[in-house]
């Protein structure tokens, strides 16, 4: 038998898209090995030094219709100690190869700051010290933010009073939930501002509705954290704002670091994000043995930190984060 073979179609093979991968931190090249992933069938994924990037594929049997049809691909990257990210490459009609992709900013995984705060001259721990950043560009959240927020969204700057009687909480309540049971819901009404939890790591949300159950307090949003039975609960009167400015770096849900763009020096924010809206107190305080945590910070290079207590020297210390350490200790000895 005899055949003929006629050429129909002329198929190269080549590279369609380069970019680079970025510490958003630092600026460089992230130092870790990522794992590419394209959506699209039949094209191959190539990691250089430097961490660039690039696809290629047999653009006619891929792009069958690139004369007259656009392309998008989504690249999968998942690189240790750094946040899952998506590349996007759009391939326009007609494109010449290959595209380039501007680098994509890569987020560290959040880490945690804790430490010890002791009297320099017998290391007995102070309670209720206040560690925060000196710029007060940098906002230490006791608890972390519970939303994502874009930059640019307003932060105004307020402060907290405690108000009425302290109030416990009757039953526990898990991670999501809205609706939590008080031993007494008197004078809460919708509105108001409710504390959930002790000092060190306290909570603040408003209320949406009160009763009819006995003590049942509904709350605008979901919780981020757990409060067991008999957890302390309070009123606050949120007062200011005594300032303004805007997110610098946009949030996301877990961040308990925000960088703004002017500083601000009161107890407390709002994050002012529609139905989103947030409120926090600030700055990481010290418990009764002394111990201070700041959880899910990142997007954070280097800080000079604060550490003051009343009837003390304030203390100053400089920080360089180490991501590749999910937890950094940093200690404070403080003298008269």
């Amino acid at each position: 038998m005899l055949y003929t073979v006629v050429d129909d179609l002329t198929s190269s093979y080549k590279a369609i898209f380069t970019s680079a991968l970025v510490d958003e931190t630092t600026g460089a090249a992230i130092q870790t090995v990522p794992v590419l992933t394209a959506d699209l069938p039949g094209i191959s994924t190539r990691l250089a030094e430097g961490a660039l990037i690039a696809g290629a594929t047999y653009v006619e049997r891929v792009f069958p219709d690139l004369a007259t049809k656009a392309y998008t691909i989504h690249v999968a990257i998942v690189a240790p100690g750094y946040q899952d990210a998506i590349l996007t490459v759009n391939i326009p009609i007609a494109a010449t190869f290959p595209v380039l992709v501007p680098a994509l900013v890569m987020r560290r995984m959040p880490i945690r700051l804790q430490g010890r705060v002791v009297k320099a001259s017998d290391r007995t721990p102070i309670a209720q010290a206040a560690v925060a950043a000196k710029n007060n560009k940098t906002l230490f959240l006791r608890a972390p933010v519970r939303f994502a927020h874009l930059s640019g969204i307003t932060i105004n700057s307020l402060n907290f009073t405690p108000t009425g009687p302290l109030r416990k909480v009757a039953a526990d309540v898990r991670p999501g939930a809205s609706r939590v049971v008080l031993d007494n819901n008197g004078g809460l009404a919708f509105g108001d501002h409710l504390q959930l939890g002790d000092d060190p790591a306290a909570e603040i949300y408003e209320v949406t509705s009160v009763g009819p159950d006995p003590g049942l307090v509904v709350l605008q949003s979901p919780l981020a954290a757990s409060f067991a039975m008999n957890a302390p609960a309070r009123k606050v009167t949120v007062s200011g704002a005594s300032g303004t400015t805007t997110l610098n770096r946009s949030a996301d849900a877990g961040d308990g670091v925000l960088v703004v763009n002017t500083a601000l020096t009161d107890k407390g924010i709002e994050i002012v994000d529609g139905a989103l809206t947030e409120y926090h107190w600030l700055n990481a305080i010290s418990d009764a043995a002394g111990y201070y945590h700041a959880r899910g910070v990142a997007g954070v290079k280097s800080l000079e930190l604060l550490c003051n207590a009343t009837g003390f020297s304030t203390f100053d210390q400089p920080w360089f984060p180490e991501y590749s350490n999910l937890v950094n200790v940093v200690d404070f000895r403080l003298t008269p």
